[in-house]
């Protein structure tokens, strides 16, 4: 037990070392990079963890600003498909029944699979899953946003927690 402490000392002293006003260029990289749709969180860290960010603060500063665009999504993308329909252009008007219809179509499985699916969706770190996909299916499909939100920001974390595992597993083999 008390090895393995002495293992994290030295990570947590390179937190401490770890400032706002030495490694600006590193925190801003990071934080834009994971708000961007399909890089997300579980990317921009590696992008972090490689311009030598330590893997604590990467984690959770890719963990915290890949979270926000979540609630915009949420509760933003059924109110603006449905101000679609009144719009006087008709593409755009067939855009968001198509997008409806073909969420109803896809819906009647999700239901089924409720939360854990969506949280197992998030969680899974590849290109087009996680928090921007995951909002967007659940505010398609209707489903309750505050239990979508649990679910999303924890998949979220096991994303982010998985990709840096693969990450620092590839790198102490090398």
């Amino acid at each position: 037990m008390f090895d393995s402490l002495l293992r994290l000392a030295p990570m947590m002293e390179s937190v401490q070392r770890f400032t706002w006003a030495t490694h600006s260029k590193e925190i801003v990289t990071t934080a834009l990079l994971s708000m961007v749709p399909t890089f997300e969180g579980r990317y921009a860290l590696l992008v972090g963890n490689g311009m030598g960010m330590p893997a604590v603060s990467a984690y959770f500063l890719a963990l915290i600003f890949s979270t926000i665009p979540m609630p915009f999504i949420l509760w933003l993308l059924r109110p603006v498909l449905d101000w679609f329909y009144t719009w006087p252009i008709k593409p755009v008007r067939k855009f968001a029944h198509w997008v409806e219809q073909r969420s109803m179509q896809k819906g009647a499985r999700v239901d089924k699979a409720g939360m854990l699916g969506l949280y197992l969706f998030v969680a899974l770190p590849v290109p087009g899953t996680g928090v921007w996909t995951g909002s967007g299916i659940a505010a398609l499909f209707k489903l309750n946003p505050r239990h979508s939100a649990v679910a999303i920001a924890l998949g979220n974390a096991t994303a982010c927690l998985i990709t840096t595992l693969i990450y620092y597993g590839i790198s102490w083999i090398f």
